[in-house]
């Protein structure tokens, strides 16, 4: 059995999986597998992925058609070995060849479900690299989660203050299969549903105070660039976490938490949301919010009455001002 298996999905990326590609296989850390998934990439991904897989019997290749990162993701999931699982982008890197030695070892001795890290906000301009703590440094994080193993019993009220990205986390694999976490099959925010799945199960959670990985920002054409703001995949994580907590009877213990996290965004897409899908857009995100005043009556979105011609601002306003309404008379 592999120490880590290491799922990369891959979709033309041919420009910038040499690097990521030599900081894994640099690693210290040998005993691993590298499964890397091909979502139906229309430049060179796939030859450069073979050409990997040919000189390094680590690695295994998945060529399927593309149906975005969360399939990718989950797909990489059934046929992975290791003990432990770490999913990485294809555009980025690990900071340095000892990190999968490090977060290894830190989970193996203290038997942990999941394992958090920082990560570096990293921009490259012609050739350069300027690399920054961003948000994912987990410099918001509460020292009171440092230097100790917790539970999803310590988090409730603090959830939303680590960092939901899928590569700043190591993971039991045998605590995924158990609790069958999985990622959303939409095109942003597939990582929501899996970490706020792990994160109210885990019985043991440890933070490594480092910033371990590199998250290229300024990519063109990445998911995050081209597909934000013209998906309705914020109803869906409203929806999917809503499934989520209603199968595992914790709907009246998470409800305010995540409708006010979650919500929040959606409203957020809304004031900057493609003008020629906002219509489509806001007919559902109404839709949502007419079931969260009757089904979730207490709370701030009661006394919320958003408008289509209002922008991102005006939204913010109006939210701040349900909110502020909502404290008054609780």
């Amino acid at each position: 059995m592999p120490k880590i298996s290491i799922i990369i999905p891959c979709y033309n990326v041919e420009k910038y999986l040499d690097k990521c590609m030599e900081s894994i296989l640099s690693q210290t850390l040998s005993d691993i597998e590298i499964i890397c998934i091909n979502d139906g990439s229309t430049d060179n991904s796939l030859d450069l992925l073979n050409k990997y897989a040919s000189s390094d019997n680590r690695f295994t290749i998945i060529n399927k058609k593309n149906e975005g990162v969360g399939i990718a993701r989950n797909a990489g999931l059934k046929l992975a070995q290791g003990e432990y699982i770490y999913f990485v982008d294809p555009d980025d890197w690990l900071q340095n060849s000892g990190v999968l030695s490090k977060i290894y070892e830190k989970a193996r001795s203290e038997n942990l479900d999941i394992l958090i890290f920082g990560g570096y906000s990293c921009r490259v301009t012609n050739g350069k690299e300027h690399i920054t703590k961003g948000g994912y440094s987990l410099r918001y994080l509460p020292k009171k989660y440092l230097n100790k193993v917790f539970s999803y019993k310590d988090v409730k009220e603090d959830i939303f203050k680590f960092p939901s990205t899928t590569w700043t986390k190591l993971y039991k694999h045998e605590f995924l299969k158990k609790n069958n976490i999985q990622f959303q099959t939409i095109p942003v925010g597939q990582d929501q549903l899996p970490f706020f799945h792990a994160m109210i199960t885990a019985e043991r959670i440890a933070v490594l105070d480092e910033c371990l990985y590199c998250y290229r920002k300024n990519r063109p054409n990445s998911a995050m660039t081209e597909k934000k703001r013209k998906s309705f995949s914020p109803i869906f994580v409203i929806e999917g976490i809503e499934e989520l907590l209603v199968k595992l009877g914790k709907i009246d213990e998470y409800k305010d938490i995540f409708i006010d996290k979650y919500f929040a965004k959606a409203t957020s897409w809304l004031g900057k949301f493609d003008k020629t899908l906002k219509a489509d857009y806001y007919s559902a995100y109404i839709k949502m919010l007419e079931h969260l005043k009757k089904d979730y009556p207490d709370g701030w979105w009661k006394y919320f009455t958003p408008s289509i011609q209002d922008n991102y601002y005006t939204l913010k306003t109006k939210m701040m001002c349900a909110k502020l309404k909502y404290k008054i008379l609780k």
